[in-house]
């Protein structure tokens, strides 16, 4: 049972910054989809906000939100 508590503590201890810098690489190719966007596509400007929303939980720190907010991005996409 002890083996089994420290790989799982292992396991989370790797994932987390996996998804630190996965964020940024979201919003980075959120960023170039929506540059070749029509600039009057209404779904640009939606997209456009959700990935500041990204930017700006990144940011604070909250990269499991912030990840989240960059996939509800894409699906709009």
């Amino acid at each position: 049972m002890r083996a089994v508590m420290i790989a799982l503590v292992a396991l989370a201890l790797a994932a987390s910054p996996a998804v630190a810098y996965q964020c940024p690489v979201l919003i980075q190719q959120l960023n170039d989809t929506v540059a070749k966007m029509s600039p009057t596509d209404p779904k640009a400007a939606q997209v456009k906000g959700l990935i500041a929303e990204a930017q700006k939980l990144h940011d604070a720190g909250k990269r499991d939100e912030a990840v989240a907010k960059a996939q509800e991005a894409a699906k709009l996409l």
